[in-house]
């Protein structure tokens, strides 16, 4: 028979059996030691050969080996040792190759030698014949090393590191993610062979796409799988602290395969409930054989510590590493965070023993703050469990939510998450569990809800009819069946308009919902058609919103917290003594994350008590349903408004307000130089607001507008504009339609563009830090991304019109007509510019005041426009202002307008401040 040789793997065995003998027999820092489960036959290897344990399985060190034909200088070796260290967040590790033992010590980010031993005992020692021969040689060494160690750990020149530190900062699941790309390969490759993983791959893409802007598919799969993975044999090993079934993890080891180990997780959660942790997901079988070997790795990691013996705080500290690093790696961009997810929870939920629902509840957040804030209520978990809810559409998630309402203390009670898409959810439904203890099915049904609380979909209209084809149809149904008027949803709703009326119906009477969505609602006509239906089936309590930049970081959107209470049935009218409260946080959660300051935000918002982090402002709310302004103005103070009611008009009584010219297709409507037309048919055009430096400007490019049909044209001998049309007569659009069929008009030739259309004033559809009304030299065409005014009357004076439209009146009616985008500039909408923007009578001035405000205004209007802080500040242009005011006899309000203005500017220019 082959004589086995003696190898790093035998040696290391024989330390680990030697050093737990020697520490056993001591009360010192080390333990015990480990590793031997760990060691694999070949491979990349995550964790070292030999790792020392402390108290409650705390990883003291770890120690790399090699025989001493291996220099302990040898610097593939002192690589190895490092990165497996930093994998493990530890501060030192040592090398011994049989002669030599050196300790590295973690200083200013780099391991250095600390403490070397000579272990070959003068020579004896050679090579690793001379190893397996000497064992009560080395074994002298290794005990002379072990005591130096606990020296070393005693006196703190070595830190001990907790284990739940080795697990903090993600690093092992960073590492095993790095094989992220290779699998997203082989995913893919796999897509090619498995037409229905394809099929599948694709619906969930789709649905989740709008979370991992800029992402690959199959790469942010692969991470997902891999991260699924991790959470299923991190939570496996932890249940070994509570039941005996959950052991069987233990025989998973490197000859088990991805599908054989999933029929393993399946039998755990047959007999211990946990199916959203352990249930089979996308692709999972597809893992490559490398990353597969370092998952397993892990687990026998998570083996070798024991898991099941050490406490129960320590195994709750452990959870909530494991979802905070998952979080971190594969949540998409609008994931909730804590201390929102808090102040939602505590502002719906008024009674804390009501039961609450999560349905779109992504990887748990909302759901987990709601299950701590009953148990600081002084709610037992068990119950604090039985009345939370949450749910999603997509599967993924759901492990994360259930390993973040998941600990200890509940392990063997029924975690209520389930599958559904939210607008699904139907009174009476049977649900079905799984009892905790025998795996049978328990079927609870879906009773009334007292409350909603839920981070909605960000899913814009035009993807709406992809993902949840059924809503539309389906809410307005609803609306008409509940209303007297045909009152619908507009189509360019957005998904989290719909879902509130989706909820009406499984919400409890009195019951609440409180809700977190985009602030697109604010400044668009969809969204004032919004906030009329749903102040008829709830009561809008309160709308907060931050001032101080985004609450989610990672995202560019702009959000709203929206808290309401349902109404027993859908109203008319509403009362008189309905409020709103419109509130904005100035706090910055990010730098001071302590839940005691939510506490105290939420505390003082439903007492009305003033606290410097809080703006409150109160309203009838059937005082601002049909206000002409957009609700995002009224975070701000406008309570000097109704002095100036009788002194302003609409702005659409002297202009036309519009987008600028849209025909369909620019290059024959905006003709490059050399074009050929005659100048009887060419026309100025603005292209973009962007190069506009001052309150006056010229249109910098040509546009062909022509009304002459084709046999006038010839007869008047107009070959280039004739030569021109004929070019583009027989080309097609990018769907393939001849353009005279695509760009045909009834009050034209498909080639018109009629000059009703040029303007006199513009301004930009998204301004920035500028606000301004531009007056054109020229009348002239404009770009369809800019906004122009065209004046309807001969007699309209213009230049007064220009004047009061950049007066600090007017530049706060454009602001409180818009909304914050995420990245600080203003969106406006030329509809609503359209119906709703006001302006100073100017019919209310005598020739005198006109020439005054005329002389002022001409002061400044050619000069540099400039940002508007600086703007409002210049002694110019504050004299103007007064002079207007003045002149409508406002002047006292000069201050409460500029600072209404400025609260309005600042809160969306705040967000590229963080």
């Amino acid at each position: 028979m082959a004589k086995i040789t003696y190898n790093e793997r035998s040696w290391a065995i024989d330390i680990i059996a030697e050093t737990t003998v020697y520490s056993s027999s001591r009360n010192q820092i080390i333990k015990r030691a480990g590793g031997e489960s760990t060691i694999n036959t070949g491979g990349k290897r995550l964790f070292p050969d030999v790792l020392l344990y402390g108290e409650n399985s705390d990883i003291l060190m770890g120690w790399e080996l090699k025989m001493p034909d291996t220099p302990i200088s040898d610097q593939d070796f002192i690589d190895n040792a490092t990165i497996k260290a930093e994998i493990l967040r530890l501060n030192s590790f040592l090398l011994w190759n049989g002669q030599s033992a050196v300790l590295y010590k973690l200083n200013n980010d780099t391991y250095i030698p600390f403490k070397s031993w000579d272990t070959s005992h003068c020579g004896t020692i050679t090579d690793r014949l001379t190893v397996e021969k000497n064992r009560s040689l080395w074994t002298l060494s290794l005990h002379e090393i072990l005591k130096d160690l606990n020296t070393f750990l005693e006196s703190g020149d070595i830190k001990k590191k907790p284990l739940i530190e080795s697990f903090k900062d993600s690093s092992i699941m960073e590492f095993i993610l790095k094989s992220s790309s290779i699998n997203a390969g082989a995913l893919k490759s796999a897509a090619r062979a498995d037409a229905i993983f394809e099929a599948e791959a694709n619906v969930w893409w789709r649905i989740s796409q709008n979370e991992y802007p800029n992402h690959d598919q199959w790469e942010i799969l692969s991470e997902i799988i891999l991260v699924n993975w991790i959470n299923k044999f991190l939570f496996a090993h932890i249940l070994t602290a509570y039941r005996n079934e959950a052991k069987v993890i233990y025989d998973i080891d490197y000859s088990v395969t991805p599908s054989q180990a999933a029929n393993t997780f399946q039998d755990i959660s047959s007999t211990c409930d946990f199916w959203n942790i352990f249930q089979p997901q996308l692709g999972e079988k597809y893992i490559l054989s490398d990353s597969w070997n370092e998952v397993i790795q892990l687990s026998q990691l998570l083996k070798d510590i024991e898991l099941a013996s050490i406490g129960q705080d320590l195994l709750q500290s452990l959870l909530e590493n494991v979802i905070y690093s998952s979080k971190r790696k594969v949540a998409g961009q609008y994931t909730t965070p804590m201390f929102l997810a808090r102040l939602l929870v505590l502002l719906t939920l008024n009674n804390k023993t009501e039961t609450i629902h999560d349905p779109c509840c992504g990887t748990g957040t909302i759901a987990r703050a709601a299950y701590d804030i009953k148990k600081e209520a002084g709610i037992n978990p068990r119950d604090s469990l039985a009345s939370v809810f949450a749910s999603d559409k997509v599967a993924f998630p759901l492990q994360m939510a259930t390993l973040a309402i998941s600990e200890p203390v509940n392990i063997g009670e029924i975690v209520q998450i389930f599958k559904k898409d939210c607008s699904e959810i139907v009174l009476g439904e049977d649900i079905e569990f799984s009892d905790p203890f025998n795996g049978s099915i328990i079927n609870r049904t879906y009773n009334e809800i007292n409350n909603i609380a839920s981070n909605l979909p960000f899913i814009q209209q035009e993807d709406i009819n992809e993902l949840n084809p059924e809503i539309k149809t389906k809410i307005n149904s609803f609306l008409t069946e509940h209303l007297s008027r045909q009152d619908k949803l507009q189509g360019k709703s957005d998904l989290y308009a719909y879902l509130p009326f989706a909820f009406w119906d499984i919400i409890a009477e009195d019951g609440r919902l409180g809700i977190i969505i985009s602030n697109s609602w604010l400044g668009t006509e969809w969204g004032a058609t919004f906030k009329k239906l749903l102040a008829r089936f709830y009561k809008i309590e309160y709308i907060l919103t931050a001032s101080n930049g985004r609450w989610f970081q990672n995202a560019d959107v702009i959000t709203n917290i929206m808290i309401l209470s349902k109404r027993s049935e859908p109203v008319e009218e509403l009362e008189d003594n309905e409020h709103t409260k419109f509130i904005t946080i100035s706090h910055n959660f990010y730098i001071d994350s302590d839940y005691s300051n939510v506490q105290r935000i939420y505390e003082n918002i439903i007492t009305n008590t003033v606290d410097t982090s809080l703006k409150i402002e109160d309203y009838l709310t059937k005082d601002i349903l049909d206000i002409p302004l957009n609700w995002n103005a009224l975070f701000s103070d406008i309570s000097w408004l109704e002095q100036i009611q009788e002194k302003i008009i609409f702005c659409n009584s002297l202009f036309e307000i519009n987008r600028g010219a849209r025909r369909g297709w620019d290059p024959m409507f905006y003709p490059s130089e050399n074009h050929g037309i005659e100048y009887d048919f060419i026309c100025p055009v603005l292209k973009t607001s962007r190069d506009i430096n001052s309150l006056v400007t010229t249109a910098d490019s040509e546009a062909f507008c022509c009304t002459m049909s084709i046999n006038d044209l010839r007869i008047g001998g107009y070959t280039g504009a004739i030569n021109w049309i004929n070019m583009f007569e027989h080309q097609f659009n990018g769907t393939g339609k001849p353009l005279p069929e695509v760009l045909a008009i009834s009050n034209g030739y498909w080639y018109t563009m009629h000059n009703s259309e040029m303007a006199d004033l513009i301004t930009g559809m998204n301004p920035d830090k500028r606000i301004f009304i531009s007056k054109l030299n020229e009348k002239s065409f404009v770009n369809q991304r800019l906004i122009r005014f065209t004046s309807l009357n001969a007699n309209n004076d213009i230049e007064l019109s220009h004047a009061l439209l950049n007066s600090l009146l007017g530049i706060f009616f454009i602001e409180s007509l818009g909304f914050g985008r995420g990245l600080g500039a203003l969106d406006l909408s030329s509809t609503r510019m359209k119906k709703y923007l006001k302006m100073l009578d100017p019919s209310l001035l005598n020739e005198e005041q006109i020439q005054n405000i005329k002389e002022k205004f001409n002061l400044f209007k050619t000069r540099n426009i400039k940002d508007i802080t600086e703007e409002l500040e210049d002694p110019i242009r504050k004299d103007f202002d007064f002079t207007i005011l003045k002149a409508y006899e406002i002047e006292h309000l000069y201050d409460s307008i500029k600072n209404s203005f400025l609260f309005l500017y600042q809160m969306r220019n705040s967000v590229r401040e963080r």
